[in-house]
This record gives C-alpha cells, sequence and structure tokens, in this order.
C-alpha cells in the first residue's frame, strides 16, 4: 500500500513540475514573442519612395527610404539643351525638399532667382541651401527618349528616359506605409 501511495505522490509531484515548467517556457515564449514584434514594427520601413505612373497610379519603382535621405534627377532641358542634376530630400517633417539645383546656364525654364548659397563648381551654377517643399509635394514629369535622363537615390541609377518609364507622367513620392504593410515588407526586404 505505502509504494502505491509513493507511486501516487511521485506522479502527482511529476505533474506540478512539468506543469511549472510549461508555465515558465509559454511566459519566456510569449515575451519573446512580444519583443519580437515590436522590434520588427520598429524597424519596418514606414516610408516608400516611389516612381508611379501618374495616369493608372501603377508603382514602377520603389524603396524604403528614411527622413534625411537624399535623392536625384539629371536631365537635359528642353530649351537650354544644358545638363540639369536637382537634389532632393525627404526632410524630418514628411515633406520632399528641393535641397540643390545645378545647371550650365539661365534661361526659360531654368532658375532666375538667386536662392541659398550660389557657387561655381565643375562649370555648374550650384544653388545649395535650397531648403523649398517641392510643390504639391511630388515631383510630376514626362520623360522623354531624347536625351537621358536618370533618377539616383543611394547606389541605385534608374534610366528614366527608357521603358517602363519613358513617355509616362510619373510622379516620384514618398508615401506612408500603414503599420501592417510595413509589418510584412520587414520579412520580404532580408
Amino acid at each position: 500500500m505505502n509504494n502505491k501511495r509513493n507511486s501516487f505522490t511521485n506522479r502527482k509531484g511529476a505533474l506540478l513540475l512539468s506543469n511549472a515548467f510549461f508555465q515558465k517556457f509559454m511566459f519566456i515564449f510569449f515575451v519573446i514573442l512580444i519583443l519580437l514584434i515590436s522590434w520588427l514594427i520598429w524597424h519596418r520601413p514606414q516610408h516608400l519612395l516611389v516612381i508611379s505612373d501618374m495616369n493608372t497610379g501603377e508603382i514602377l519603382w520603389e524603396s524604403d527610404i528614411k527622413q534625411g535621405e537624399t535623392f536625384f534627377h539629371e536631365y537635359i532641358h528642353s530649351v537650354e539643351k544644358s545638363p540639369v542634376k536637382e537634389v532632393f530630400q525627404y526632410s524630418s517633417t514628411g515633406e520632399v525638399m528641393t535641397m540643390e539645383s545645378w545647371t550650365k546656364s539661365f534661361g526659360a525654364g531654368m532658375p532666375y532667382q538667386r536662392e541659398g548659397d550660389v557657387e561655381m563648381k565643375d562649370g555648374y551654377y550650384v544653388m545649395k541651401n535650397l531648403n523649398r517643399p517641392v510643390h504639391g509635394g511630388a515631383l510630376r514629369m514626362k520623360p522623354s527618349s531624347l536625351y537621358p535622363h536618370t533618377f539616383s537615390f543611394r547606389d541605385q541609377t534608374i534610366y528614366l528616359s527608357k521603358e517602363p518609364f519613358v513617355t509616362k507622367i510619373i510622379e516620384i513620392n514618398v508615401i506612408d506605409l500603414p503599420w501592417w504593410e510595413g509589418f510584412i515588407r520587414s520579412f520580404k526586404l532580408k
């Protein structure tokens, strides 16, 4: 009888011990899960730099962007037939700002006022520190195949004068992602 009692007590103790282990395991599992989800939400791309077809809304190119990062485009001006480079920044206020304008001449459709800091560099008139919000919040243009037109961000250069961008009215803009889409993208970007 005593053996039966000890056997029952041992099984009950083992059951209590395994239940305590399971509770500790579940607690640690949920803490790690919450920390992981919080980290993914915190580190997800929150903003996308996109080039889209203005008529259809189709996104032709995209990349995550952080506040303070810059991008630029270079083209040959259709009237002046001279190169132009415009530098933009996604500001800490969430606006796309014109920061610099590089031109080799002044004329129709070119800068006509002295703004920011002006200097000559490599044959260009460079206007820096413009800090001017882009009108309407987005850049809109219709690239042509007649002259090279490029868009550069980080270490990537895209030819806007080629398909799928050429002859379309395109919009370059920064869009905010809903938290759930950013969460999903955090898995896709790795």
